[in-house]
């Protein structure tokens, strides 16, 4: 924990930056140094940055004087980076138009569309706020939107030798079912790492790494302020501890010899009694029918499988084989 955070308890960026992973997740709770500490570390070390939002509204608040994400390190550290946007992007400079360009930012959800931008002498992205909040719009295909981005970016570098361009995906705990971990199969892991406490986690061919900022200080001091000491136990949870639980109900071991396969979608196999009127939630999945847990498909699901929400929360008869899986299943019909 000492390494993820600085002596004062903000997250240190010095020692994240310098890992070898070429995506790294940081998602924790609100207000303890997540993009305001990237920014000011890219910056210190003259780093060109592509800044990235998800929806283009998103990016063109971000082009006005106050929505500037570079607000607020412009008033501390006596900057000023100002945005000037064109054509769909939006350049941050020192100062004037002609002034050294800090960073451009992009919208994901339009990024594709994009025309004449060179994007080979930036060596860094900072995707913000890369979980969306609940009810904000989704992108269709989102996570190939994010890989063709990122193929864009980075294009044949590894083959000539160079390393891979750093993408930096910083979010808050807004849901567990996201595009991301949905498509990286990250969901159990993650719960566990929450139950567990286990901040740190590195893909095993080092490509990629997430940080979940687990007992932030900073956190423990924003408790005492205003808001969360009128805010609800939820916000709190999601806010400050980085929280995607619920409470745990049906966990019972049950023989899958005794059940026939439903469906697969993400992460979990869900299993019909071949005699008795109950359903079971496995890890064990089938290749058909699956759905994936994201997008279109993840809205399918739902409508095709409305009953298994309605057994789950009128019937009381869905059992699961572990905690993780009742997450995830409460997750994928949005019950949290």
């Amino acid at each position: 924990m000492a390494k993820i955070y600085t002596e004062n308890g903000w997250v240190n960026w010095e020692y994240i930056a310098q890992q070898p992973e070429s995506i790294i997740s940081v998602v924790g709770a609100r207000g303890v140094g997540k993009t305001y500490g990237l920014f000011k570390y890219l910056i210190e070390n003259k780093k060109r940055f592509i800044y990235v939002r998800r929806l283009k509204s998103q990016l063109e608040q971000c082009g006005k004087v106050e929505g500037n994400p570079f607000k607020k390190l412009n008033i501390d550290r006596g900057m000023n980076i100002l945005p000037y946007p064109s054509g769909g992007s939006i350049t941050f400079r020192d100062g004037e138009k002609t002034g050294d360009i800090i960073a451009v930012g992009v919208a994901l959800s339009v990024v594709a569309n994009l025309r004449g931008i060179d994007f080979s002498d930036y060596d860094y992205i900072v995707f913000d706020e890369f979980i969306a909040s609940d009810g904000e719009r989704p992108i269709k295909n989102e996570f190939a939107a994010f890989l063709n981005f990122y193929e864009t970016v980075n294009r044949n570098r590894e083959l000539a030798g160079d390393a891979a361009v750093k993408c930096f995906m910083l979010g808050n705990a807004n849901t567990l079912i996201n595009p991301y971990f949905s498509a990286w199969h990250f969901m159990k892991t993650a719960l566990r790492m929450i139950a567990g406490k286990q901040m740190v986690w590195r893909s095993a061919d080092k490509t990629r790494m997430v940080i979940l900022l687990i007992d932030s200080p900073i956190s423990s001091q924003k408790r005492d302020t205003v808001l969360y000491k009128n805010a609800g136990q939820d916000f709190i949870t999601m806010a400050l501890d980085n929280a995607f639980m619920t409470d745990e109900t049906n966990i019972r071991s049950e023989p899958l010899s005794e059940y026939i396969h439903m469906v697969s979608v993400g992460e979990i196999g869900i299993y019909k009694h071949k005699t008795e009127r109950k359903y079971y939630v496995s890890s064990t999945q089938c290749p058909s029918p699956y759905y994936d847990s994201f997008g279109i498909s993840l809205k399918m699901f739902q409508q095709d499988f409305y009953m298994m929400r309605v057994h789950y929360m009128v019937s009381k008869n869905v059992w699961f084989e572990s905690f993780e899986l009742e997450i995830i299943f409460r997750e994928l019909f949005g019950l949290r």
